[in-house]
C-alpha cells in the first residue's frame, strides 16, 4: 500500500511503459499516487472512475484520461464492476530529443475534439497489438510516436510562474507529504495535529486546504485507507474482524464496522461474503 510517488522504468526499445491492467472494485482504491512522467490512461473494457487533483470523472469504455507530470492521481472501476486499462508512460528522455523544453511543458487537449479522437483510436490500435507477434514493438513505438505528434504538435503548453491561478490549482506540494506520512502510518492512530505539524501548517488551516485539493477531508481519507487495508486483510490472509481492525488502525471493532457500513452499506464479515461469493461466481459484487 505504500505506493505514493511512482518510479517508472522503460523498455529501451520501446519509448515509453505499456501496461495493461485488470482491475476489480472488490476493495475501493483510495490510495492517491503521482510520478514525473506524464500518463495516457485508456479504457479498453468497463468503466473506470478517475480523479485529478481533486476533480473526480467517469471514463467510459473507449476514452482516456491524460495525467500529466506531478498530477495526484487515481484510477478505479466504478463501483460493482470491473475494467481493463491501457496504460502509457511517457519517456521524457525519449521526447527530450525532439522538445527541449519538455521539463517545463503540460500538455492540454482542451476542447479539441479531432486530437482526442484521433489519439484515442492510436490508444485503441495500440491495445491491439498481438504481444506474441513478430515485431510487435515496431507497431507500438510507431502508434507511441504519433500520440506523442499529436501532443507536442496540438496540445503543448508552457507552465509560468506568473500564472498564480494554475499554479494554485495544481499546489499539491503540502497534500503529497501529508498523503505520503498517511500511508506510512495509518496502520496507528494519527492526529489532525500531528499529520498538519508535519507540513507544517495550522490544523484549521491544514483541513480545509487538504479537503480543497483532495475533495474528501483528512479524517475521511485515513478511514477509508484504513477500510481498504483491513477488507483487504480479510480477503487474503484471512483475519478476523477484530484483528483486521486492530492491525490497521481503527480505535475499536464498531469504528471498523461503522466505516464499512458507511461505505458499503454492510458489515466486513457480511462484504467479505459478497465479495468470496463474486468471486465464486466469476462476477463483480
Amino acid at each position: 500500500m505504500d505506493y505514493q510517488y511512482d518510479v517508472v522504468n522503460y523498455d529501451k526499445n520501446i519509448p515509453a511503459t505499456i501496461m495493461y491492467l485488470n482491475l476489480s472494485s472488490e476493495t475501493r482504491k483510495t490510495e492517491l499516487q503521482w510520478h514525473r512522467e506524464p500518463e495516457l490512461v485508456y479504457v479498453i473494457e468497463g468503466r473506470s472512475e478517475c480523479s485529478c487533483n481533486g476533480e473526480f470523472q467517469i471514463v467510459e469504455e473507449g476514452d482516456f484520461i491524460l495525467f500529466n507530470s506531478e498530477d495526484v492521481h487515481l484510477v478505479r472501476p466504478v463501483v460493482g464492476t470491473e475494467c481493463r486499462l491501457l496504460c502509457i508512460n511517457f519517456s521524457f528522455e525519449y521526447i527530450r530529443m525532439f522538445c527541449k523544453s519538455i521539463d517545463s511543458v503540460f500538455f492540454d487537449i482542451g476542447e479539441n475534439r479531432g486530437v482526442y479522437e484521433q489519439i484515442s483510436a492510436l490508444l485503441q490500435q495500440i491495445s491491439e497489438v498481438d504481444q506474441n507477434s513478430d515485431y510487435a514493438s515496431l507497431l507500438q513505438i510507431s502508434y507511441i510516436n504519433k500520440v506523442y505528434y499529436l501532443l507536442l504538435r496540438y496540445c503543448m503548453c508552457f507552465r509560468r510562474a506568473s500564472d498564480s491561478a494554475a499554479l494554485s490549482k495544481r499546489d499539491f506540494s503540502y497534500a503529497k507529504t501529508a498523503i505520503a506520512y498517511i500511508n506510512d502510518n495509518y496502520r496507528r492512530e494519527i492526529t489532525l495535529g500531528e499529520i498538519s505539524s508535519v507540513v507544517n501548517l495550522s490544523p484549521s488551516y491544514f483541513s480545509k486546504y487538504f479537503k480543497n485539493v483532495t475533495q474528501v477531508s483528512f479524517s475521511e481519507y485515513l478511514a477509508n485507507l484504513r477500510l481498504e487495508s483491513a477488507i483487504n486483510d480479510m480477503l487474503t490472509g484471512n483475519a478476523t474482524v477484530s484483528a483486521a481492525a486492530m492491525e490497521n488502525g481503527f480505535a475499536n471493532v464498531k469504528s471498523f464496522i461503522t466505516q464499512c457500513k458507511k461505505v458499503y452499506n454492510c458489515t466486513p464479515a457480511q462484504y467479505k461474503k459478497i465479495l468470496i461469493s463474486g468471486r465464486k461466481n466469476g462476477a463483480a459484487p
